[in-house]
């Protein structure tokens, strides 16, 4: 077991961090005055699980762009935290544009 304590909001962080340079991809935000979480990481022990709700650039394939996505985040995660990431689930729950 662990020996320290992550904040949800620094596991969320991490989240978004791996994914800001893919311009395939953008954390799915809903509507400006509901508060919702696009990155939603749970921890047991010393493992986590990730789910991640993206909107994708139309287009592109999507279980190309989710393995992406999901490599991406286990590799920030783990080697950050110290955490196995036992999954991370891509949710996707848009789209947008080419070149928007």
């Amino acid at each position: 077991m662990t020996e320290y304590l992550i904040a949800t909001s620094v596991l969320e962080a991490i989240v978004r961090g791996s994914l800001s340079g893919d311009a395939r991809v953008r954390l799915h935000t809903s509507l400006p005055l509901v508060r919702s979480h696009p990155a939603e990481v749970t921890v047991e022990d010393d493992s986590c699980k990730v789910v991640v709700h993206v909107d994708m650039r139309m287009g592109e394939l999507v279980s190309a762009v989710a393995t992406d996505v999901r490599g991406k985040i286990a590799d920030a995660l783990g080697p950050m935290t110290g955490l196995a990431v036992s999954g991370v689930d891509v949710v996707v729950s848009g789209v947008f544009p080419a070149g928007a």
